[in-house]
């Protein structure tokens, strides 16, 4: 049996933005004069038929010209959603597609190739650990000097085996800030700076929200590195 949310979704998200107003108006009447009835060919005359398809959307409120049908009709059939099987004297004899059956309309997204970002490991990975990199914008989390991939470090927010190797708890930093901080939280190292001159009142109020945000998941890195990590 047709599902027909599935078609009505399929059709409004996939189909109907290939299609103009008149393209719609006589599939959607196919549909529900053949597969809706789940009949796979269905005979209509566009003479009479037109005149009950999208009535107002012609010029003053007519419906379609029967040139306008046949020639949107034809149309459908170049774009792959019908096939005109023959003509009778009753009209067209026609075979609507529906969208699933209509080949490269519907991606389906591949299960495999999609990233889970939480289940990570930002320590251990090496590729992850580029990530973090990039993130900080080559500049170390806490103090903000020039970091790269020959002199930084990933360092743990909440130490271990407390905190985990998750986005959300690892950080690129310099090896100097990773040695100053030890197992100091990162809001005592931060302030420590902030007394010791490392950092302006600005650059310590704003690495204290990036902390805060860090923490919850609104610093997520980018998923690919740039050259500058080779």
């Amino acid at each position: 049996m047709m599902d027909i949310h599935e078609f009505i979704v399929q059709f409004q998200d996939n189909l109907a933005p290939k299609l103009d107003t008149y393209e719609q108006a006589i599939y959607l009447y196919i549909f529900r004069h053949s597969r809706f009835l789940g009949l796979d060919e269905v005979t209509i005359g566009f003479k009479s038929a037109r005149t009950r398809i999208a009535t107002g959307t012609g010029e003053n409120g007519k419906p379609m010209s029967e040139n306008t049908a046949y020639l949107k009709l034809a149309s459908l059939q170049t774009k792959g959603l019908l096939t005109i099987v023959r003509t009778n004297h009753a009209g067209r004899v026609l075979r609507l597609h529906l969208p699933s059956e209509i080949p490269d309309l519907i991606t389906v997204p591949d299960k495999k190739s999609e990233i889970d970002i939480e289940t990570m490991d930002f320590f251990v990975v090496h590729e992850n650990r580029a990530l973090l990199l990039k993130r900080e914008d080559y500049r170390c989390f806490y103090t903000l000097q020039d970091i790269d991939n020959n002199n930084f470090v990933v360092e743990h927010v909440v130490s271990r085996p407390v905190g985990n190797n998750s986005y959300r708890n690892c950080v690129a930093a310099s090896r100097e800030a990773n040695n100053k901080k030890g197992a100091m939280s990162a809001e005592d190292f931060l302030r420590r700076l902030f007394r010791e001159g490392y950092l302006s009142d600005a650059e310590f109020q704003g690495r204290i929200i990036a902390l805060e945000k860090l923490k919850a998941g609104e610093l997520r890195p980018p998923l690919k590195v740039d050259s500058r990590y080779n």
